[in-house]
């Protein structure tokens, strides 16, 4: 809509982008089904042309920074990600690769990793990456002076608490060995160095940011797309243009890729029908499950690996969960596949912690599973028996359930409440804002039960495990471990899986920190999310990634030039009607066919 910005007065503004979707979000009721995607111009197998703009869009925004020593929200990494190349990435598959690093050895038992730079590779200002730019990156985003939120991740560093408390201003632990050679040294071995390092905070950015972090600073770094000084529009959209210099030949194939934020999913699939959106990720349910039920659509479309876990956090030192036993039976008291039902169309019930496509998973873990007669058989032992029949016993006293408003877990808990009721445990629902729900849950003796979530900082199951469950991150306040458990057997599982560097035998101490888990109870492990990615049929060669949502370097566009306005719930000429204005423009059907670039 970028092209009546700034036409109608802000009244009138309003009131049609109203009438807009209101009408839009009726406009798919008059048809039985969804119109066909629009074809790419060639066949398959056609051999791939540069050019074009990718359009997507989000409800969301960045909210702070793209600098990758301030990544603080959910949005900003997929942005980030095309900006900024690390020494090593994550394929689309999940599996670390290399990337400015050529290769890379491990030495000295596993405390020192040595990466080979390759040579010749440039940054968006033109300047060549070496070795120094490397620890100066390094030390820019560990230094006590960055609002990093990720900084301590890398605290196996040798030298980083020295550097975080500024009684240092360089870093032992990374060590330049020649131009295009850098070392890191470990204090000891940790599995997690390497898919810790392949994420955003310590990628290398252009001697323009200065050796401390600072705000005023224009992303710059290696990636594939850089950003121009006009090209963020806060609060609207954000575009980022080929990086001519990116050292894999040929790539990226597209000229640009626009994000428009605050983007109402009906106003997306709307747009996205008539092909003024590439790709859609964000849906109001009747929408997606139409997408999923068309044949047509099927082949454009995949779910995201599902690295969310979904649950029912029990706090470990409030009553009734101070027993084991209660909490096993909520855990069997559950059923798992009625409970998915809520948002079948994304939802994956589950038994475990740690979900599928994560190292760590393990398929053949009996885990928890619903056994409603095994649930009052654990009333029974907890000294609560619950006769069904009678409805008699149980929890003599109402458990507060607190959630968040709009929240799919405020659905979810309706349904919770009528299974729990089955052996005898009453809950009440209490809702409250988003930032309340965070900060309740998060402080010591304050919230006995709610849901719980949680998404990977990295595909292992160790960014579950430590950061949920491990006791030492128990605080008063503002723990990410909200059933407040400790275990010293699992600590010390996890512990150990920290420095086993044997996939096989790792994968063994995160089964048995599993089994410890899914006993102990602290939480109900119930649901992963999957999150359903729809795209045109002109769109080739673009991946739900794993970790950064797009995977848009080999992507591009194979649209067959000409109008699709016959395709619009609106004409042209409505939408001009509507609006007051001219809606031509950069977004032109015509013209994206023709793959043209930003600003045409």
């Amino acid at each position: 809509m970028r092209s009546i910005r700034g036409r109608l007065e802000p009244h009138r503004r309003a009131r049609a982008l109203l009438a807009l979707l209101a009408l839009a979000a009726t406009a798919p009721a008059c048809s039985d089904e969804l119109p066909a995607p629009i074809p790419s111009a060639g066949p398959e197998g056609a051999a791939p042309r540069r050019g074009g703009v990718l359009d997507v869009a989000t409800f969301g925004d960045v909210r702070a920074s793209l600098d990758p020593a301030n990544i603080a929200d959910g949005l900003a990494p997929q942005i980030a990600e095309q900006l900024f190349a690390g020494l090593i990435d994550y394929d689309k598959d999940g599996a670390i690769q290399p990337d400015l690093a050529e290769r890379w050895v491990v030495a000295d038992e596993g405390k020192t990793y040595r990466f080979f730079l390759r040579p010749g590779v440039r940054f968006h200002d033109g300047e060549e990456l070496t070795a120094d730019d490397v620890k100066r990156s390094v030390e820019r985003a560990l230094h006590g002076s960055a609002p990093n939120p990720a900084a301590t991740s890398f605290s196996m560093i040798v030298g980083f608490d020295e550097l975080q408390e500024k009684k240092a201003e360089t870093l032992p632990g990374v060590e330049v060995e020649g131009r295009y050679v850098v070392s890191f040294h470990l204090k000891k071995r940790d599995a997690t160095f390497l898919p810790i390092l392949a994420t955003l905070p310590l990628r290398p950015v252009c001697k323009s940011a200065g050796a401390r972090y600072s705000d005023a600073w224009h992303p710059c770094g290696a990636g594939p797309f850089k950003l121009l000084p006009d090209g963020w529009h806060r609060g609207h959209d954000l575009t980022v243009v080929r990086h001519e210099g990116y050292f894999r030949p040929g790539l990226p194939r597209l000229d640009a890729v626009r994000w428009t934020f605050h983007e109402n999913p009906t106003s997306q699939t709307f747009k996205f029908i008539r092909g003024d959106l590439d790709v859609l990720r964000d849906f109001v349910t009747p929408e997606l499950l139409r997408f999923q039920a068309d044949p047509r659509w099927k082949p454009f479309a995949d779910f995201d690996g599902g690295g969310q876990i979904l649950g029912e956090a029990m706090n470990v030192e409030m009553p009734p969960f101070d027993n084991v036993e209660i909490r096993r039976a909520v855990a069997a008291a559950i059923d798992r596949e009625t409970l998915r039902r809520v948002r079948a169309s994304n939802l994956a019930a589950t038994n475990q912690l740690v979900p599928p496509g994560v190292f760590g998973h393990d398929a053949d873990l009996v885990g928890q599973r619903f056994d409603l007669g095994a649930a009052l058989e654990h009333m029974r032992r907890a000294g609560y028996p619950y006769d069904p029949a009678t409805k008699t016993g149980g929890w003599p006293h109402v458990i507060p359930y607190l959630v968040y408003k709009q929240g799919l877990q405020e659905f979810m808990g309706q349904v919770l409440a009528q299974q729990l009721e089955r052996i005898g445990l009453r809950i009440e629902i209490r809702i409250v804002n988003y930032p309340t729900f965070l900060a309740l849950r998060a402080r010591k003796m304050t919230s006995p039960f709610g849901p719980g979530f949680w998404m990977q900082d990295y595909p292992d199951a160790l960014s579950f495990l430590e950061p949920m469950f491990h006791s030492k991150v128990i605080s008063d306040e503002g723990t990410n471990n909200w059933s407040f458990y400790r275990n010293p057997r699992f600590d010390e599982l996890v512990d150990r899986a920290h420095e086993e560097l044997d996939d096989v035998r790792r994968k063994k101490l995160y089964t048995e920190a599993q089994e410890i888990l899914t006993d102990d109870a602290p939480w109900a492990f119930t649901e992963n999310v999957r999150i359903f990615t729809q795209r045109q049929g002109y769109v080739r060669e673009h991946y739900t990634h794993p970790m950064w949502m797009h995977d848009v370097t080999r992507t591009w566009l194979d649209r067959a030039a000409g109008p699709v306005a016959g395709r619009a719930i609106f004409s042209e000429k409505g939408l001009a009607a509507l609006l007051g204005t001219d809606r031509r423009g950069p977004r032109d059907a015509s013209a994206r066919g023709r793959g043209a670039g930003v600003g045409q």
